[in-house]
Order: C-alpha cells, then sequence, then structure tokens
C-alpha cells in the first residue's frame, strides 16, 4: 500500500509519478532513505513489525523509554 493521494484531483500517471518524485525526495531530505522507504514502501502491517523491531533494538542497546509526560494516562 502506497502513501494516500486520494485527496489529489485525478492526474495523469505522469503528474502522479511526478507527485510521487517530489514525495519521496521531501521524505528523504526530511528523514533520510531508510525512513522514506518504510514510510512509502512498506504495508501498514511491515511498518508496524519494522518500528516493533527498531524500538527492541533500541531497547536491547541501552537506549533509555520514552518520558512519560503528566497527563498520559496508564
Amino acid at each position: 500500500m502506497k502513501a494516500p493521494t486520494k485527496l489529489l484531483p485525478q492526474l495523469s500517471r505522469e503528474k502522479l509519478a511526478r507527485v510521487r518524485e517530489i514525495e519521496r525526495d521531501f521524505h528523504v531530505r526530511a528523514f533520510g532513505e531508510e525512513l522514506a522507504r518504510v514510510n512509502l514502501d512498506l504495508t501498514r502491517e511491515e511498518r508496524r513489525r519494522y518500528i516493533d523491531w527498531m524500538r527492541e533494538t533500541a531497547r536491547k542497546n541501552g537506549v533509555k523509554p520514552e518520558k512519560k509526560f503528566p497527563y498520559h494516562e496508564e
């Protein structure tokens, strides 16, 4: 499943390809190549598994868990 383009008007294949190219370039600049791939190329389930793996790897390597905000409900 690719990133949604439902809000765009009906575009030709060429214009839609150009929009996707611009979107990918933005993601690469903003988040790096790996997260651009994760955000744009993986399905929702694949993305969740990848992020779970990333969090577990971080924990194993000593990254502290996120701080809870005072208003965070448990």
